[in-house]
C-alpha cells in the first residue's frame, strides 16, 4: 500500500467535502479516530452498533464517502453477533467505499470482506498512522490495495469457499439420524447417552457412529467432530 504524508495542511483543501464513517463497537477507538480525522480536515462521524439495520440507516443518512468498518462488531441489542463482513456489500450498494479493520488476524474473514467489495484492510494491531494513511489515500483517490494483493485475497476466498463446499457435501452424506448422532458427539455425549436419548440399543448407536466415520472419510470420532466444528466456524 502506498502512503500519503500526514501533515495537517497537506491534503486538507481536498478533504473538506469528504465523508468518513467509523463503524466500530469500541468507543475509545472510534472517538479517537474520528477526532484525528477531523483534525486532518475530514468530515468524520461514528455510528453506534446497536443492530445491522441501525448501522445501515445511519450510513444512508450521511453523505457517501468511506466507511471504516470493524469486522468484529460485538453483539447487537438482541444478543446476536454482528459480523462486519455481512455489512460490506450493503454499504457498497449505498455508495460507500469500505476499508475493513480487524483485531483478528484470520485471513479468511479479510478475504471475504475484499470479495464483498472492500477496497482494503488494516489490522488494529497496526499503528494509527498506518490506518490514517490508508484512509487519506482513499480520500484522495489513491489505490489502497494493489491489483496483485486483490487477486491474492480473492484467490484465498475462492479456495475457502471450495473447502466449505467440500465439507458441506461430506456432511450431506449423513442421514438425519446420523447427523443428530454427530451433533450429540460434538456436544460431548457418549454413545450410551445417545442411545438413551433416542431410545435405541447401544449397538445401534455404535453402528451409526461407524457409518458417520465411513461417510465422512475420517478415522475417529474426534476427527468427525473436528470436521463438523470446522464447517460451523466457516459458514
Amino acid at each position: 500500500m502506498a502512503t500519503v504524508p500526514l501533515g495537517r495542511q497537506d491534503h486538507q483543501w481536498e478533504l473538506g467535502s469528504y465523508s468518513v464513517l467509523v463503524i466500530d463497537d469500541h468507543e475509545l477507538f472510534s472517538t479517537s479516530l474520528v477526532m484525528t480525522l477531523r483534525w486532518h480536515g475530514v468530515k468524520a462521524a461514528q455510528v453506534h452498533t446497536a443492530s445491522r439495520d441501525a448501522i445501515l440507516a445511519a450510513a444512508n443518512d450521511l453523505p457517501m464517502g468511506l466507511a471504516v468498518l470493524d469486522l468484529d462488531l460485538g453483539r447487537d441489542v438482541d444478543g446476536r453477533c454482528l459480523n462486519g463482513c455481512d455489512l460490506v456489500e450493503a454499504l457498497r450498494r449505498q455508495g460507500w467505499q469500505v476499508i475493513v479493520v480487524s483485531g483478528s488476524s484470520d485471513p479468511r474473514r479479510i478475504a471475504a470482506a475484499i470479495a464483498a467489495g472492500a477496497i482494503g484492510s488494516v489490522l488494529k494491531s497496526a499503528s494509527l498512522n498506518t490506518l490514517l494513511s490508508a484512509i487519506l489515500l482513499a480520500a484522495t483517490g489513491g489505490e489502497v490495495m494493489s491489483e496483485n494483493e486483490r487477486r491474492m485475497w480473492l484467490e484465498l476466498h475462492r479456495r475457502h469457499l471450495a473447502h466449505v463446499r467440500e465439507l458441506s457435501l461430506r456432511l450431506e452424506r449423513l442421514s438425519n439420524r446420523e447427523r443428530a448422532v454427530l451433533e450429540m458427539l460434538a456436544e460431548g455425549h457418549r454413545a450410551t447417552a445417545i442411545a438413551d436419548k433416542f431410545v435405541v440399543a447401544l449397538t445401534t448407536v455404535r453402528s451409526q457412529i461407524r457409518s458417520v466415520l465411513s461417510k465422512l472419510a475420517v478415522n475417529s470420532q474426534l476427527e468427525a467432530v473436528a470436521l463438523l466444528r470446522e464447517y460451523r466456524d466457516s459458514v
